[in-house]
């Protein structure tokens, strides 16, 4: 992977390369781009099959993993099997200490077999998880075989695709490349084999991991048995003992033992032959002899212990022998039996099992047990001393011995101990000898493992080999020492070998002796084996890199001398080429040489290129050398791995045959560049050489037309002259300018004489003395109007904001149409410098022309015959100058005209800013004046006349003033409009400054002289103070003070003290910060609209742009400050948009978001306002969001604070902490975060904003109205290409080509048919009896399909966009569909209801278009019903859009948000509670997946259909017939089987046949013989007994005419089984044939399905009717019988389901209704209809009335069968039948199971389990099946007791009230009494309001008649029943079809 990541990088190099290339339109884009997107497909396939061959890895890994550990598995347990029958056999020859350490090594093994019995599992379960290589194999034939394989990846072949996860069959693998699969669909598709998977699971490895596991189980079988053996041979041993002392004891020796004494020795007797009798149970050697012998022997000793307790009394009174002997005896017995224990206890001291593990220790360990082998040799010594001591006192005393008894006794004991001290100290000597060996071994295993280790160790440190002959002959001499050193010490192998020879003749001769002590030498031998194996691996490596290196030498050297060679002759030839191409002359004599050497070089070059090969094929030969060598060394390292176990280090390995490879390319490179180098070279000799001879022919032509340059040269100073004329009229028209800009200065001047004039009056009139008194009184009189002016105060500093907010946008569009003039200067400057270059380049054509002019003069003077053809030539020529110095004179004008808009727009620009200055100082003015507002408050009314002059005065001055501007209007016409808008702004600004002058002088005058009048000569004194928090600016949102501008760098020291010092105003500065303050705006809307321009909300609900890209948008404004009305030119909040209807109502919350970018995101544990890096990290938003906001407010002047509410840049940002280091970086890389309107393609919203234009009313940047979108034909409308790029449907690429032309519209809908118009639904019904293709609707007018099926079939094609009509394969809308008659009008409502899934459904509330999924929220449609269209959507192609009219993927929808997590489940999920569609073929509730997997296709058409199944066909070939027949035995009472009976001899063999196939099951088979013919035959199930037809038809048992009518389906299968067996009854023989004795193996299959057939009853019949029919000599079984009775009784366990009571039929109005509506009507009980309809909804789902499937409780209660309170009561019973989900396991519980888990109450599971046992059985919701009462007691749901609780249907409880009786009955006396319906199959309960035993009902009393609203007409079926003549027409349809019926119920 390292080198695929490698060449990755190379990849986007280059990726990046071709893009430059493109995005700078090189010449060859087209075929740049078409190679570059073939290495994209060629590389992401590459990456593909890179995936697939790391699967197949890891798979192969597993494989052979597994074949490995279940091998070794097998063989440790072949060895363990053989270990313990060689080891742990015993007899009764096995002494009784070997026998306890046998059994003591018997438990150790079975503790061991308990650990392994893991690993056996563990194989067992990883067996299931093994792929299959086999079919890999080409010559592993697959013929006949089903063969599932598994994409990997996406394959796709033309027009078939198979995608990564589905499945197919294998058809072909003969190639081993590709493969011929069918895929999903049934195509036939040849598929590349690495993409292709054959799956789990692998029986060679479920057979394996199986066999290893029976193999276990027999181990550990006989294991079990030998420790039964054994255990039972220590009791036998034990009990001899006891015996033998018995028997030895006399007289003499129990009357010198205490009674306790030999009392003891009984009891031990006794004790001992128990245990005997115990373990001796199924012990393998001891049989009922043995077990008589030592019965016998027990008895024997018993008697002579009685005896001799009998005659002890008399003994002891004759009182026989002396004292003293009797003490002598008894010493020496005490000695014999203390020496007799010693011994034992040496014997039992033996190590039975020796185990020294190896490694390092082992020796140290080994010489332990040699020196406590060495002590018991010495303890044996000391044993035989003591014995021979006691010999010679036994001896003396038997001398003179009477007692013949005593002494054969004493004699017996000596010679025994003697013979166990000699073969104890045989065996000390010879165990000691062994375990020496076992040292010496162990030692020489350490030796040999250090030298294997240290070789292997230095041969796994070369891992290839070298490009220096030195270091590889070095390394040879290396292998070469490693060999003879290793050769030196074969002796210490041969010593091994030796040592464990000996050591196994040591352990041979110690298990031949009495004593046995194992010790395992399989472990060694096994490792001397492998340390053997190792060291001849080393050997053979060593030999086989000697080899290879002995091989690699010389064609290593051979191919350096030839790259050498060919590499320094490049070289010096590269030298001698540039050497020529260095010489510069004109001499053609030097060319003419330099030519001649170039071509013989370009010939020894050419013959160079055998060297070139030659060195090629040498290096081919050391790259495959090298390869070889390395694949050796790599070989053995992976086997030592694989040996050892161990992880081998290794590192990147480096080979040198790629260096050596590239070493050949650079080598073929580098000849093929000098080859073409030499070439071009000798090329451009030619070439020049050619050319020196031309030019000595042009040089004379140019001298002839130099006499016409002159000419021309005259002409360009003609031109000059003209040049600077026009030079003049522009410096003329310059000063008239300047001019005009002299007398617009004259008429400031005026202006400003004016005002001075006015001040003069007003000094004037403050002089005025006689105003003095009323001053005075005014004072008095503005006290009291202190309150009035202090409003009117607030009136004029609103108005003054007023102002200043317009002269605020005033100047804002100034400098809008500022920036807009100087991009317009530099396109100015861009087009002079292209000019000028254009120029120039015009003036070289004309000194070409002119030099083509020449020649053609020099022409003319040599040649006379072309006179007339030169001067023609000449005169073109002269009219081409004459047009190109008409081009250079518009050029200079051009320029001319350039430098004056130059000159205009640098006056326009000074004119600017005077006015800035002027607004500046009238700012300051304004300040000044709002000051001292409070001072100046009256005299407004007395200067009325004076302010009317002045503004009279001021009009003339304005009047002249337009006329000026008027005058400059003419040369700015581009600037005309604004500089209009500034001049009335700069008038009414002056008005206001003139009328606040005259307010503030007549102020102040008054204040000063009321001030004289009352202080007498004082002044008043002002002193302006400034203060850092008045200066205060505006910001985006907010006021900013200067301080804080200039602490977050905003404004420099200089400015700041400027501020504060008075030197400049905020206003001043407000300008030259504006950027910061304001920004440049964000993109406020679209052009176009009925005003020009529109909002991005107008445009989305227009579908000129996307929906996501609008929002995009207005998210940008709104984290920019303000949401902004292009029309209005108004900026709001996101809330005053929401209100204003600027913005929807729905995408506020993601507006105000990005409006908190701007403001500050409130932190929800502090309150503090966060910026939007931080928020993002305390995840309030995403990266990607805050990425987009940032890059909005970037594009639009910087970071935005939201504290300070200014912009800042990036840089101080950073600083703040704004931005994070990773969002710095991430924006700097310049994201395309948002969706280009246009295009539909990311972009970034700087490039958004060039592509604005700015409105000349408001300055507001607008995009342009995006292009007429590109479209496809959706399934009800046009769909933009966009929408199909975000849906995941199309890459951008596509939308590219479509633009471009290379695809066409018509091939995207070709492609996307399935998402955009077609539909593969169920479209029809085939139906198999007609042959013929039928419409839906059509299928169930021909009674093919019921009512309800027929509407789901037609809704699932309406919400799935259309209506299909089969035959003609034509789709329409339901509208058209009941036109045309292909629905009925009946359907007409639900199925446009339905058809609103594709169209959309209206949001009541909003009228909002919204999704299916949407709807459901919202309650609009029934959830199931809901999912149902979902599923059918999803089936049909993929989940439809209604907004834009196609369908998408389920995860694509998912991801959109077009359902929820919960929904998401609920459509994968394949439960019962999506399972809401019918199969009426087998009457199966499925999804619609799965019912379409049961459709065809229409070859016609390829349309989807339903098949309808001819039930002839299917119920001809199968039947059967079930009954139980049960045999009571009188004397017991209890019942028992047939089979049972025959077992206990009850009855004989033909009585036994005779009743079972009375309670036959038949079935029709196939059996294939060995030679592979067939024939038929019936079986039956329960005897095993079956008829071949044809052997029947050959006997004459049946003949032609029977098998033909059997054929042709009008014999059932019962009916033939019947004749059959009743004629081989009567021609007495067995004709038939049972599947354990025939003759041959044969191939079961069943021909169809076991159908539904009614259970017959038959009479009782005694035995006497039994027994008569067969011989009367068989009187044992007569008597057997004749005192049972036999009867044949309804098998209850059928393994069909009958249906539960599905609805009550009204026997008064004689009409079928639900449960719930005879509820509602009073006819049954709350309790009854709650246990109906429990026993519906636990035995499969609750029945619907009208058709008789089965739903589930939600879809009930959508049709209107359930009412929400029934639904809420009846949910457990549900659940009983979908599983209790185990909250640990998470396994689906039976109700069984959850009764016993506590999980169900007992009451209710019992009832539950009822009900399902008396429909067919427990319900399995883990495996979805029925399950019978055995099965339940085999899974432990159930004990026998509470099985035969359920079996007894007698004792039921009766919790229901007959509805018809009013009588308690059970629900089995309920289910007997119904009758059942011919077309639903639906069982109806009888019922009426009256009791037929004349008992009112108790519950009839409110509802005494038919509920409102009942469904009588809809729910009535086709039943029989008697009718009486005046409803008989009314239902002339009803035919009467009943079961059984109970007497008690329907009395």
């Amino acid at each position: 992977m390292s080198e695929l990541e490698q060449k990755e990088i190379q990849l986007n190099v280059l990726k990046s390369k071709v893009d430059n290339l493109l995005k700078n339109k090189h010449p060859a884009s087209d075929k740049i781009q078409a190679y570059m997107e073939t290495l994209q497909t060629q590389w992401s396939w590459l990456l593909q099959i890179t995936k697939c061959i790391n699967v197949h890895l890891k798979e192969n890994a597993q494989y052979s993993q597994f074949f490995k550990e279940a091998s070794e598995m097998n063989r440790k347990l072949q060895k363990e099997h053989d270990n313990i029958r060689k080891n742990y056999s015993c007899d009764k020859s096995t002494p009784l200490h070997n026998l306890l350490e046998l059994l003591q090594g018997l438990e150790r093994e079975r503790e061991r077999l308990t650990e392994q019995r893991e690993m056996v599992q563990q194989l067992v379960l990883k067996s299931k998880s093994i792929v299959r290589l086999k079919p890999r194999n080409p010559d592993e034939k697959i013929t006949g075989q089903n063969i599932l394989v598994q994409a990997l990846c996406d394959f796709r072949q033309d027009e078939k695709t198979i995608r990564k996860g589905d499945e197919g069959i294998l058809k072909d693998n003969s190639e081993r490349t590709t493969w011929q699969v069918t895929g999903p669909g049934g195509m036939d598709m040849q598929v590349p084999s690495v993409c292709l998977l054959v799956p789990p699971p692998n029986p060679l490895a479920v057979n394996l991991a199986n066999k290893n596991s029976q193999y276990y189980e027999a181990i550990l079988g006989v294991c079990n048995q030998l420790y039964i053996n054994n255990k039972s041979m220590i009791s036998w041993q034990y009990c001899l003992l006891d015996i033998n002392r018995i028997n030895s004891l006399t007289i003499n020796m129990l009357s010198k033992m205490n009674p306790e004494e030999y009392s003891s020795i009984v009891k031990s007797l006794e004790m001992h032959f128990q245990e005997f009798k115990k373990h001796s149970q199924g012990s393998e050697l001891f049989g009922a002899d043995d077990y008589k012998q030592i019965e016998s022997q027990y008895t024997g000793a018993q008697q002579h212990y009685s005896k001799l307790v009998v005659d002890l009394p008399t003994y002891a009174t004759r009182g026989e022998g002396s004292e003293y002997s009797a003490a002598v005896s008894i010493k020496l017995l005490n000695q014999l039996n203390a020496l007799r224990f010693k011994l034992d206890g040496a014997e039992s001291s033996l190590v039975t099992f020796l185990y020294i593990p190896l490694g390092e220790d082992a020796p140290e360990e080994c010489g332990r047990h040699i020196s406590s082998t060495q002590v018991f040799q010495k303890d044996v010594q000391t044993l035989k001393a003591e014995f021979q001591s006691l010999r010679d006192s036994v001896q003396n005393e038997l001398k003179d011995a009477k007692d013949t008894d005593k002494a054969k006794y004493l004699r017996g004991q000596l010679d025994i101990i003697n013979q166990r001290l000699v073969q104890l100290e045989n065996y000390t000597t010879t165990h000691l000898q062994r375990l020496h060996s076992l040292n010496s071994l162990l030692k020489d295993v350490l030796k040999a493992e250090d030298v294997v280790k240290v070789y292997e160790a230095r041969l796994t440190e070369k891992e290839t080999a070298s490009l220096d002959p030195e270091e590889v002959q070095k390394y040879q001499k290396v292998l070469q020492s490693m060999r003879s050193d290793l050769e030196q010490k074969q002796d210490l192998l041969n010593l091994l070998l030796a040592d464990l020879n000996k050591l196994q003749q040591y352990n041979e001769q110690m298990d031949q002796g009495r004593y046995r002590c194992i010790i395992n030498l399989s472990q060694y031998g096994e490792h001397v084996n492998q340390l053997s194996d190792r060291w001849k691996r080393i050997q053979i490596q060593i030999n086989n890199r000697l080899d290879d290196l002995d091989a690699y030498q010389p064609h290593l050297q051979r191919y350096l001398q030839s790259s050498s060679r060919l590499n320094g002759w490049i070289g010096e030839t590269q030298r001698q080429i540039d050497s020529q191409q260095n010489v510069k002359t004109d001499d053609i004599a030097v060319y003419t040489q330099l030519l001649n050497q170039q071509k013989a070089l370009n010939s020894d070059i050419k013959a160079k290129r055998e060297l070139l090969e030659t060195a090629q094929k040498d290096g081919e030969t050391c790259m495959n050398d090298i390869k070889n060598y390395e694949l050796e060394l790599a070989s053995y390292s992976a086997g030592l791995e694989t040996l050892l176990n161990i992880p081998i280090r290794r590192t990147v390995l480096q080979s040198p045959s790629s260096t050596i490879s590239e070493e050949v390319s650079s080598l073929n490179a580098h000849y093929l560049e000098l080859l073409t180098r030499s070439s071009d070279y000798y090329k451009l000799l030619m070439a020049s050489q050619k050319n020196m001879e031309e030019l000595k022919i042009r040089n004379t032509r140019i001298e002839l037309l130099e006499e016409e340059l002159q000419q021309l040269r005259d002409a360009v100073k003609d031109h000059a002259a003209n040049n600077a004329s026009l030079q003049d009229a522009l410096q003329k028209y310059q000063q008239e300018l300047n001019t005009s800009q002299t007398h617009l200065l004259s008429l400031e001047e005026v202006k400003r004489t004016e005002t001075l004039k006015c001040m003069a009056t007003q000094e004037s009139l403050d002089s005025s003395t006689n105003r003095l008194q009323e001053l005075m009184d005014e004072v008095r009189r503005l006290k009291l109007q202190l309150d009035d002016m202090e409003r009117k105060k607030k009136v004029v500093e609103e108005r003054y904001t007023f102002l200043q907010e317009e002269h605020d946008e005033t100047m804002r569009k100034k400098l809008k149409e500022l920036e807009q003039a100087s991009w317009a200067k530099m396109e100015l400057e861009k087009t002079v410098s292209e000019r000028t270059r254009e120029l120039e380049r015009l003036r070289r054509e004309l000194e070409d022309e002119a030099r083509r002019v020449k020649e053609a003069q020099t022409e003319l003077a040599k040649t006379s015959s072309v006179i007339q053809t030169s001067e023609y030539q000449c005169s073109n020529l002269q009219q081409e100058r004459d047009d190109l110095l008409k081009k250079m004179a518009a050029m200079e004008q051009e320029i001319m005209r350039l430098k004056k808009l130059e000159d205009e727009l640098a006056r326009i620009k000074l004119s600017l800013e005077s006015e800035l200055r002027l607004k500046s100082q009238m700012q300051e003015e304004n300040e000044r004046i709002k000051k001292d507002f409070t001072q100046w408050k009256t005299k407004c009314a007395t200067h009325e006349e004076q302010i009317r002059q002045h503004t009279s005065e001021r009009s003339g001055l304005e009047s002249q003033f337009n006329s000026v501007r008027a005058e400059m209007e003419r040369l700015r016409t581009q600037l005309k409009e604004t500089e209009e808008r500034y001049r009335l702004l700069l008038q009414n600004l002056e008005r206001e400054r003139a009328e606040m002058q005259v307010l503030r002088d007549s102020q102040q005058n008054e204040l000063l002289s009321l001030q004289r009048k009352t202080d007498g000569a004082t002044k008043y004194t002002q002193t302006d103070l400034t203060d850092s928090s008045s200066l205060v600016f505006d910001g985006v949102r907010k006021k900013v003070t200067a301080q804080q501008l200039y602490d977050c760098g905003v404004i420099d020291k200089v400015t700041f003290e400027q501020l504060m010092n008075g030197q400049r105003t905020v206003e001043d500065v407000s300008v030259d910060i504006r950027l910061n303050l304001k920004g440049t705006g964000a993109i406020a809307g679209l052009e176009g609209g009925p005003k020009g321009k529109m909002t991005f909300t107008e445009a989305k609900n227009q579908n000129l742009i996307s929906d996501k890209s609008g929002n995009l948008l207005l998210e940008a404004q709104a984290a920019t400050g303000y949401i902004i009305d292009p029309r209005a030119n108004v900026r709001m909040t996101v809330e005053e948009a929401c209100l204003n209807g600027l913005v929807d109502e729905a995408d506020k919350k993601q507006l105000l978001i990005a409006e908190a970018a701007c403001i500050g995101f409130r932190d929800p544990k502090t309150g503090k306002l966060l910026p939007v890096s931080q928020a993002m990290k305390k995840g309030i938003v995403n990266r990607e969001t805050a990425l987009r906001l940032l890059q909005a407010q970037e594009a639009a002047g910087g970071i935005l604070d939201p504290i300070l509410s200014v912009y800042l840049s990036k840089d101080t940002a950073m600083d703040r902490d704004l931005v994070d280091g990773d969002l710095y970086q991430a924006l700097n890389a310049k994201p395309e975060c948002y969706i280009d309107p246009d295009t539909g393609l990311p972009a970034s919203y700087v490039t958004l904003k060039k592509q604005c234009k700015a409105d000349l009313s408001t300055s507001l940047l607008l995009l342009p109205a995006p292009e007429k979108p590109m479209t496809v034909q959706g399934l009800r409308h046009e769909v933009n290409v966009s929408d199909l790029v975000d849906a995941k449907l199309l890459q951008p690429l596509d939308v590219d080509h479509l633009r471009e032309g290379k695809i066409t519209s018509q091939d995207i809908e070709h492609r996307l048919r399935a998402y955009l118009r077609g539909s593969t639904c169920i479209a029809g019904i085939y139906d198999e009896a007609k042959d013929s293709t039928l419409p839906v609707y059509q299928a169930m007018k021909e009674g093919l399909l019921r009512p309800g099926t027929t509407l789901e079939l037609l809704e699932t094609q309406a919400a799935s966009g259309f209506m299909i009509d089969p035959i003609i394969n034509e789709y329409y809308t339901v509208e058209e569909a009941c036109k045309k008659g292909l629905v009925g009008v009946e359907f007409k409502d639900k199925l446009l209801a339905a058809e609103r899934a594709v169209t959309g459904y209206k949001d009541p509330g909003t009228n909002k278009m919204i999704s299916l999924f949407e709807a459901i929220e919202r309650g609009l449609i029934e959830k199931g019903h809901g999912i149902r269209l979902l599923e059918a959507q999803i089936a049909s192609g993929g989940i439809i859009d209604p907004q834009h009219s196609h369908r998408i993927d389920v995860d694509v929808a998912y991801q959109k948000g077009y359902f929820d997590e919960e929904m998401n489940q609920i459509l994968k999920d394949d439960g019962d509670d999506t399972k809401g569609f019918f199969d009426p073929n087998t009457e199966d509730n499925l999804t619609y997946l799965q019912l379409k997997s049961r459709c065809i296709a229409d070859k016609k058409t390829g349309l989807v259909l339903l098949p309808i199944y001819d039930k002839k066909k299917s119920q001809q070939k199968n039947s059967t017939r079930k009954r139980r027949v049960l045999i009571v035995d009188p004397e017991s009472n209890k019942e028992m089987t047939v089979r049972e009976a025959y077992e206990k001899k009850l009855i004989d063999y033909e009585t036994f046949l005779e009743l079972s196939q009375q309670e036959c099951e038949w079935e029709e088979t196939t059996i294939t013989a060995p030679d592979g013919s067939t024939s038929t035959a019936i079986m039956d199930k329960q005897t095993g007994i079956q008829y071949d037809l044809k052997d029947l038809l050959v006997k004459g048992v049946i003949d032609q005419a029977v098998l033909d009518k059997y054929r042709s389906g009008n014999l059932t299968l019962t009916e033939l089984a019947d004749m059959i067996t009743n004629k081989t009854k009567s021609l007495g023989k067995p004709l038939s044939s049972s599947v354990a004795s025939s003759t041959f193996t044969s191939q079961v299959t069943l021909k169809s399905q076991i159908i539904k057939t009614e259970t017959v009853s038959s009479n009782i019949k005694t035995v006497e009717n039994i027994s008569s029919q067969h011989d009367p000599s068989s009187t044992n079984s007569t008597k057997h019988v004749a005192s049972m009775s036999i009867k044949l009784t309804p098998l209850v366990e059928t393994i069909e389901e009958q249906n539960p009571v599905g609805a009550i039929f009204d026997t008064e109005k004689l009409e079928k209704i639900s449960i719930c509506d005879a509820l509602n009507r009073g006819i049954i009980d709350s309790i009854t209809a709650q246990r109906l309809m429990e026993a519906q909804a636990c035995t499969g789902g609750v029945v619907n009335p009208e058709n008789g499937r089965r739903i589930s409780i939600q879809e009930a209660t959508r049709l209107g069968v359930l009412d929400d309170d029934m639904a809420n009561r009846i949910k457990p019973a549900q659940k009983a039948y979908i599983g209790f989900e185990d909250v640990k396991t998470k396994r689906k519980m039976s109700a069984a199971e959850a009764v016993k888990e506590k999980w169900l109450p007992y009451e209710a599971g019992q009832r539950f389990l009822e009900f399902q046992y008396l429909t067919g059985g427990l319900f399995d919701p883990e495996h979805g099946c029925r399950r019978s009462l055995e099965e339940a007691i085999q899974h432990g749901w159930l004990d026998v007791r509470a099985a035969q609780r359920l079996q007894d249907t007698r004792h039921h409880p009766k919790t229901l009230t007959c509805p018809k009786t009013k009588l308690r009955i059970s629900y089995k006396e309920a289910l007997e009494g119904c009758m059942t319906e011919e077309n639903t199959g639906v069982r109806m309960l009888p019922a009426a309001t009256v009791s037929s035993r004349g008992i009112s009902s108790p519950y009839n009393l409110s509802n005494p008649g038919s509920a409102s609203g009942s469904r009588s007409g809809s729910r009535r079926g086709s039943v029989d029943y008697s009718l009486s003549p005046s409803s008989s027409s009314r239902y002339s349809s009803f035919s009467y079809s009943r079961t059984s019926f109970s007497s008690r119920s329907l009395s």
